[in-house]
């Protein structure tokens, strides 16, 4: 069984159109995996995601480990062109992990 290992990262409120807008766009016109993380009650962690990248609302966007930004942030590297070799590079990333692991394994 492959491990599921997401190609997006977003942490979001309830009731935040950007959130959502994001969501939507990664989920049904990338048709990527997402991980999403609901902080809308967690101001803590809020508050790291704040300090780590400088980002002060929401959505926080990582595509894999590597921020991006917020939903005009992941909509701009779709218009330059460059989002598709970057998912494709870390899908690629995660295949890799992923055949790793299973030869250890055998």
């Amino acid at each position: 069984m492959l491990l599921e290992k997401p190609v997006f990262k977003m942490y979001i409120k309830d009731g935040c159109p950007f959130c959502d807008r994001a969501r939507d766009f990664v989920l049904s016109e990338l048709k990527t995996s997402l991980h999403l993380i609901n902080i809308t009650d967690q101001p803590d962690v809020h508050n790291v995601i704040k300090k780590e990248t400088g980002q002060n609302t929401v959505p926080a966007v990582y595509l894999g480990d590597e921020f991006v930004g917020g939903c005009d942030d992941l909509l701009s590297l779709k218009e330059s062109g460059e989002l598709e070799t970057r998912i494709l590079k870390e899908e690629n990333r995660i295949l890799y992990d992923e055949v790793q692991r299973l030869r250890r394994s055998l």
